[in-house]
């Protein structure tokens, strides 16, 4: 399977710009016969298969399991659990009914935008110089490329969060302006027109943006929309201009320390810029930086559960598929993806990528129905594998640990004050691997109670 590269002329000549229009999204693999071998590079090896062929525990075992350790649980349950090797769908509680399902929704936005992006590709961030012949200073212009987890300083080798830096674009950035023969006054400013619009959704309330859950989502962000590095750091209003503010900074730093002709004006706000956007784009690039790759940057979101980042990276998936990078066109992507993975989409019904919204409708069977394709697929498999661990620096550091699940279990949670949610994968004691999907809704803000009934629902499936 493969992306049909249809690149403008124009973006083709710009090597900075990572998502160039007209690429359409191309069907992931379709989940293999249940007799069928291993895919090579799958997660479903031949042991998975030969735990599933194994049989135990059966669908009446698991599905009692799950009704017993649920059965003094808040609200409803919805409980989705197949078979890893096979898809086939062993224990159906309420499973085909939609609902808000909170960042569980991330594991259907993890598959759609590594199927439309794919693993490997890297996210660019780069500067050009706006119309050099005309009069006034340089204006160098820092471009977005959709990638939501630049770094302030010095590109890292060994970080997602801050794999490109600002910095390190700031010193090529000089480099490009002296190879180019630019002296004198230069001036900043920013393009962060790749996604256009204000970056809001209307299915989210203001309170989401005051309490930091998210930010108006911008090609063009540090940390995940944050100031410093550190999930629990509060995030910025403005990512483009802070990003912007920061390289600033950093490029007359750059030009002093390099003791180039040039003469950097720091200005408290950089402006967005006037230049026309199609000649940024054909513009050759002063300087560029590279992000993490998609699968990183994947892994990353759902081990964080990063909302900025999983709508930064929905937004790059539906520009590259043709569709409008605003909630709208996020949610056809995503919905698209979920019936090319030949998912049940019946009921599905989509406001964002991240789960922050109420309005999402999504069903147990679709989640766990993603989970068993992307098993299936190579270029899926981050989907799978990336899921967050019990005691790991993940969003399940604390759950789970020191339990029978502990070593058997990787899923990604999902909060909010109504439902509650654990989608994963899960081996049991006798060996066969599942996937799964528990959602609790109407819970009245018992979110504790929640969670603690999911969590002793998976550790009585992983002792079976």
């Amino acid at each position: 399977m493969s992306l049909a590269p249809l690149f403008s002329a124009m973006a083709e000549r710009a090597a900075s710009v990572m998502l160039a229009a007209g690429m359409t999204l191309a069907p992931a693999p379709a989940p293999a016969p249940h007799d069928a071998a291993p895919l090579e590079g799958t997660v479903v090896t031949d042991q998975v298969v030969a735990a599933s062929e194994a049989g135990a525990p059966g669908a009446d075992q698991l599905t009692a399991t799950a009704e017993a350790a649920l059965a003094d649980a808040p609200g409803t349950a919805h409980v989705s659990i197949r078979d890893l090797a096979t898809g086939e769908e062993l224990t159906q509680i309420a499973d085909d009914e939609p609902v808000a399902p909170a960042s569980s929704v991330k594991v259907l936005t993890a598959a759609a935008v590594l199927n439309e992006l794919g693993p490997e590709r890297r996210l660019r961030t780069w500067t050009v110089l706006a119309d050099e012949h005309a009069d006034g200073p340089a204006e160098v212009v820092l471009v977005g490329g959709g990638d939501a987890l630049l770094g302030t300083g010095a590109s890292d080798p060994d970080a997602v969060s801050g794999r490109a830096g600002l910095s390190t674009l700031a010193q090529r950035t000089v480099d490009g302006l002296q190879r180019r023969g630019v002296t004198g006054e230069v001036i900043v400013t920013v393009d962060p027109r790749l996604f256009g619009g204000d970056g809001r959704n209307p299915a989210w309330a203001d309170d989401l943006y005051e309490q930091g859950h998210v930010s108006p989502v911008r090609p063009l962000a540090t940390y995940g929309g944050r100031e410093e590095y550190g999930t629990g750091q509060d995030r910025v209003e403005d990512t483009a201009g802070f990003a912007a503010e920061r390289f600033q900074s950093a490029l007359a730093d750059a030009a002093e320390a390099a003791d180039a002709d040039v003469d950097v004006r720091v200005r408290e706000q950089v402006p967005r810029t006037d230049a026309d956007r199609a000649e940024v784009l054909d513009a050759p690039p002063l300087g560029l930086v590279e992000s993490a790759t998609v699968a990183e940057q994947v892994a990353f979101m759902l081990g964080h559960s990063d909302n900025q980042v999983a709508e930064v990276l929905a937004r790059d998936a539906a520009h590259l598929a043709g569709e409008k990078p605003a909630p709208e066109g996020v949610c056809r992507v995503l919905v698209d993806a979920a019936d090319r993975l030949r998912v049940n989409t019946r009921g599905l019904d989509l406001a964002d990528a991240s789960g922050l919204a109420g309005d999402n409708r999504v069903t147990a069977d679709q989640l766990t129905g993603v989970l068993a394709a992307a098993a299936r697929s190579p270029r899926l498999q981050p989907v799978v594998e990336a899921l967050p661990a019990p005691g790991t620096d993940s969003t399940l550091q604390d759950r789970l640990v020191g339990t029978a699940a502990q070593d058997r279990v990787q899923a990604k949670t999902g909060t909010l004050l109504d439902s509650v949610s654990l989608t994963g994968r899960l081996r049991t004691a006798s060996g066969r691997e599942v996937v799964f999907s528990i959602v609790l809704t109407g819970i009245d803000a018992d979110v504790t109670e929640a969670r603690d009934a999911i969590d002793e629902t998976v550790v009585a499936l992983a002792e079976l």
